[in-house]
């Protein structure tokens, strides 16, 4: 029996189609990120233990982490518009159960955890199909502005979700950010309902059945590592992940070493603007058109403002690195992203954005594990007075407190400079789009029709 094309009623991408599902999927982001904050705060107010806030978060990264290999699978064996809506639907009955379980009286912590997980189980189901219906939805030369505006979405949900989350809850508890978040799945639910997505292209027919989960999950891993220039554009991404995460959890501390939490807030925000205004340039330029310009001039200048952030001690130059850092990482993500669509099959893709996410999220749970004990039992003891460090590299990153995170910070962004550079200096991985540029010379470009 062959593999037949999932029904789609379209005939192909169309931009104000993939318009509309984003704007569905965005609203449904923000419910999502409230309620996730929300159940947070609301544990933390309860217990007091910064542990048992912790654990919300571990119980939302770890099966994204377990299961991103095979939900791949899924995103493209099966119709990806349903996915998403499996998906979605999911995540609504556990918004709805946990608000029968606060009605009920009866809410417990575990009930959290346990919602949590289910929860982030379908967040695993949903994103490697939003990620590969991406190119179903949106002309090749418009791939860049397609996922410049994801960007933009995610910018938007990191600013608005800790006010709605913490207003919501000032007004009408939990449950208000419950029914918050179950009305934006139905609004995100209720679009991908009304459209349709057009079929994927197979690159061949074949009587065979599809094989085992976990052996159709290995192909998205054997695509990959069979090509060196993904192999290395993965590399890429996972070194500018370590990055982000490494500021997530240094910058903070750095600032509030020399600076009240409100100054540490208000540098935070201008970072987050940063980030906004960089997806909102994406989503109208679209990037160069070589996208691998995109991702190494950005990354590199990413890279400088590290390494400021490390040398500079006042509250501005942080807050100024911080806008160009965050400014420049839609501009990565996006060409990255790009790139990526365009080399891999549309059949495979569902399988190799779950492998690039899952690579990502092991990065990020290594750096959080990582960069405190790095900075605490290593750096700072090297840069406190008598330090082996103290009279070198404490001239210019002081040594005083929070100066190990400043040397860390220079030494990442040392190493992001650097790896710029040399790839750009090599002509492996900086020409990955050559032969689409030759055979097509619009898929490339962010500016088209």
């Amino acid at each position: 029996m062959s593999i037949r094309e999932a029904h789609s009623g379209q005939e192909g991408p169309d931009f104000r189609t993939f318009i509309a599902i984003w704007l569905g999927q965005a609203v449904s982001m923000v419910g999502s990120r409230v309620s996730r904050l929300a159940l947070g705060i609301w544990l933390f107010q309860r217990t007091g233990a910064v542990t048992d806030f912790a654990l919300v978060a571990l119980c939302d990264a770890l099966p994204v982490l377990l299961l991103l290999p095979f939900t791949g699978v899924v995103a493209d064996r099966y119709d990806r518009r349903r996915v998403m809506l499996w998906a979605d639907s999911a995540a609504a009955l556990c918004t709805l159960g946990m608000a029968g379980l606060l009605l009920s009286g009866h809410f417990e912590p575990w009930h959290l955890y346990l919602t949590v997980v289910a929860g982030a189980s379908a967040s695993a189901l949903q994103s490697p199909a939003w990620s590969a219906a991406i190119s179903q939805l949106v002309p090749p030369e418009r791939l860049s502005r397609a996922v410049g505006l994801v960007q933009v979405s995610e910018g938007m949900t990191d600013i608005l979700a800790p006010t709605l989350a913490g207003g919501l809850l000032a007004v009408g508890g939990m449950m208000a950010a419950l029914v918050f978040d179950f009305t934006t799945f139905l609004i995100g639910m209720g679009l991908l309902l009304l459209l349709r997505f057009p079929a994927v292209p197979r690159a061949q027919e074949t009587e065979e059945r599809p094989g085992p989960v976990w052996r159709e999950a290995m192909r998205g891993w054997e695509y990959v590592a069979a090509r060196r220039g993904l192999v290395g554009l993965l590399a890429l991404a996972s070194l500018v992940t370590m990055i982000l995460c490494a500021m997530e959890v240094l910058v903070p501390p750095m600032l509030l070493a020399h600076a009240s939490p409100t100054v540490m807030g208000m540098v935070m925000s201008v970072a987050g603007v940063g980030a906004l205004c960089g997806s909102v340039v994406m989503s109208t330029w679209g990037g160069p058109r070589r996208k691998m310009d995109g991702v190494l001039g950005a990354g590199a200048l990413m890279g400088l403002a590290l390494m400021g952030a490390g040398l500079g001690g006042s509250v501005v130059v942080m807050a100024v690195a911080g806008w160009v850092a965050m400014f420049c990482m839609p501009v990565v993500w996006s060409c990255s992203h790009a790139v990526w669509q365009l080399q891999i099959p549309a059949e495979l893709q569902g399988r190799a954005f779950g492998l690039r996410r899952m690579v990502g999220e092991a990065t990020a749970v290594a750096v959080f594990f990582g960069a405190g004990p790095l900075v605490d039992q290593v750096l700072e003891p090297l840069l406190a007075p008598g330090g082996a460090l103290a009279g070198s590299a404490g001239g210019v990153f002081g040594v005083t407190r929070s100066q190990g995170v400043g040397l860390l910070l220079f030494l990442l962004g040392l190493l992001l400079l650097t790896v710029m550079v040399v790839v750009r200096a090599r002509p492996g991985l900086y020409r990955i789009e050559d032969e689409v540029l030759r055979d097509n010379p619009t898929h490339a470009t962010g500016v088209g029709g």
